[in-house]
C-alpha cells in the first residue's frame, strides 16, 4: 500500500480542511491504482505517487502565497479627537462688513468668501494704480524727444557733408548729447511703467487681504465677531473644523507591539457606554475660542485669540470594554496607523503602545457626519504578518 510522502510544515501556513480533503482523496487515489496494477512495473506506480505528491504540494504552495491573514489584535482603549481645527483671521485691521456664515454648524467649501472688510481706501488705491499704469504720456513724450534729437543730429551730419565746416565740433556734440539724453529718458520712462506693475500688483495683492476665504472644506463651529466690528491683525472672527478627517489615540497593550506597523489598517466602530459606566472626562486645558458667550478680556474694544482661551474639558476616555460596538455592516470605519509614539503609557501598571490613527469620516444621506470628537468607540488593529 503506497503512502504519501511528509510534507514538512511551512511556518506561518494553516492547511484548510479542504486543503485535507484532497490530500487523503489523492491517497485512496493512489491505494487504488496499487491494487489494480500489481503486476506493472514499479515505474508506474513511481508515477503516480509523484503526481499525488506534487498535486498536494500544488495545494500547499497556493495557500502558502494567499494564506496572509490578518491578525485582529485587540486595543485598550480608543479616543476620537477633530484633526483641524483652524481660528479664521484677518490679516489686516479694519471694519468689518460681512460674516460668511453668520451662524455655527454650518458646512462650508473651500475658497467660499467667510469674511469681508471695508476695502473703499484700498479699491481706490487700486484704481489709481490702474490709471497710472495705463497712461502712456511720458514713453510718447521722450520717444517724441528722442526722435527730434535724432532728426536734428541727422540733418546736422548730412549738412557738415554737403559743406563742411557748416557747423562746429561743439554743435555736432551739443545734439549727439541731445540723443543719449532721448534715448535715457525713454527707458526711464519705460523703467516707470515696471514699477508702476509692480506697485500695481502689491496695491492687489493688499485688496486681496481685506477678503478672507475658507482654506478647506469644513464646519463653521465658532462665530466671535460681527458686521461693524473693529478687528485687529490675527484676531479671530470664526473657527473652521475639518470633519472629514479624525484622529483616534489608540492605545494598545506593550505585549502586542511585535503586530503594529505604520500603515497598517485599524477597524473603528463607534457604540454606546455600557450601563453603569461612569464617564471620564481628562484635565481640563485651554482650548481657542470655547464659544460664542465666553468670558473675554477687553482691550479698547477689540480682542485676541489668546485673550479668549478659555479651559474647557477635553474628549472622554473610555476603555474598550466600556464600550458596547455597533455590529453592523455600514457602521465599520478604516482608519491607518499613521505614527507610533516611543514613549510608552502605563495604565493601572500596564505598559501601553499610543498609536496616532486617522480615519476618513462618512456623511449620511442629510450630509451629517457620522464620527464625532469624544464619540465612544471601539478600535481593533488589522496587522498584517510579515516575513
Amino acid at each position: 500500500m503506497a503512502s504519501i510522502p511528509y510534507i514538512p510544515p511551512v511556518r506561518g501556513t494553516q492547511v484548510c480542511w479542504g486543503l485535507l480533503a484532497v490530500s487523503r482523496a489523492a491517497g485512496v487515489f493512489l491505494h487504488c491504482v496499487v491494487e489494480v496494477e500489481k503486476d506493472s512495473c514499479m515505474a508506474r506506480i513511481s508515477c503516480f505517487v509523484a503526481f499525488g505528491t506534487g498535486l498536494c504540494l500544488l495545494f500547499s504552495g497556493s495557500r502558502i502565497a494567499s494564506g496572509q491573514d490578518e491578525i485582529r489584535v485587540k486595543t485598550h482603549s480608543a479616543l476620537l479627537e477633530v484633526v483641524r481645527r483652524v481660528p479664521v483671521s484677518t490679516e489686516v485691521a479694519g471694519r468689518i462688513v460681512s460674516v460668511t456664515p453668520s451662524d455655527e454648524g454650518v458646512l462650508v467649501k473651500a475658497g467660499a468668501e467667510m469674511i469681508q472688510l471695508d476695502d473703499a481706501v484700498i479699491q481706490a488705491e487700486v484704481h489709481r494704480a490702474k490709471v497710472e499704469l495705463d497712461l502712456q504720456t511720458e514713453i510718447e513724450f521722450a520717444k517724441v524727444s528722442l526722435d527730434v534729437a535724432t532728426a536734428e543730429q541727422q540733418q546736422k551730419r548730412e549738412t557738415n557733408q554737403r559743406r563742411p565746416g557748416a557747423f562746429n565740433p561743439s554743435e555736432i556734440r551739443q545734439v549727439e548729447l541731445e540723443v543719449k539724453k532721448g534715448e535715457a529718458s525713454l527707458r526711464k520712462a519705460i523703467d516707470d511703467k515696471q514699477i508702476q506693475d509692480a506697485e500695481l500688483k502689491i496695491k492687489q495683492a493688499q485688496l486681496a487681504q481685506y477678503t478672507v476665504k475658507a482654506p478647506f472644506d469644513g464646519l463653521v463651529t465658532l462665530v466671535k465677531v460681527f458686521p461693524g466690528q473693529n478687528v485687529r491683525p490675527g484676531e479671530q472672527v470664526l473657527e473652521l473644523t475639518d470633519m472629514s478627517m479624525l484622529r483616534a489615540q489608540v492605545k494598545v497593550p506593550a505585549r502586542d507591539r511585535q503586530l503594529l506597523f505604520v500603515g497598517d489598517k485599524v477597524e473603528i466602530r463607534p457604540g454606546r457606554i455600557r450601563a453603569g459606566v461612569q464617564q471620564r472626562t481628562n484635565a481640563a486645558s485651554p482650548v481657542r475660542g470655547s464659544g460664542l458667550f465666553d468670558e473675554t478680556k477687553e482691550d479698547n474694544g477689540a480682542q485676541s485669540a489668546a485673550d479668549t482661551a478659555t479651559p474647557v474639558e477635553t474628549p472622554a476616555e473610555f476603555s474598550g470594554a466600556d464600550v458596547v460596538p455597533d455590529e453592523s455592516d455600514d457602521s465599520v470605519f478604516l482608519g491607518e496607523i499613521r505614527f507610533i509614539d516611543p514613549v510608552q503609557d502605563n495604565i493601572s501598571g500596564e505598559p501601553m503602545i499610543k498609536l496616532s490613527v486617522f480615519v476618513p469620516n462618512r456623511q449620511d444621506k442629510y450630509g451629517r457626519y457620522l464620527l464625532h470628537q469624544g464619540m465612544p468607540v471601539t478600535a481593533t488593529v488589522l496587522s498584517r504578518p510579515r516575513n
